[in-house]
């Protein structure tokens, strides 16, 4: 092995750890986004339901 391909496979490496880096971020973000959609849409279910109707309960940690 000469230095030139020590070099190419040391950059090659380099870059295969950053595009994982970049895919594991990018997929915190979008469930991280996800969670406060899903936060959002169990609230706007628990407030369309009228609290004075019978069985009007939801449980929403079931």
């Amino acid at each position: 092995m000469d230095v030139m391909s020590v070099a190419a496979m040391s950059i090659s490496m380099h870059q295969g750890q950053l595009q994982q880096a970049v895919s594991v971020s990018l997929m915190r973000e979008v469930m991280d986004q996800q969670t406060a959609q899903a936060a959002a849409l169990v609230e706007d279910i628990a407030q369309s339901v009228p609290s004075t109707v019978p069985g009007s309960r939801l449980d929403i940690l079931a």
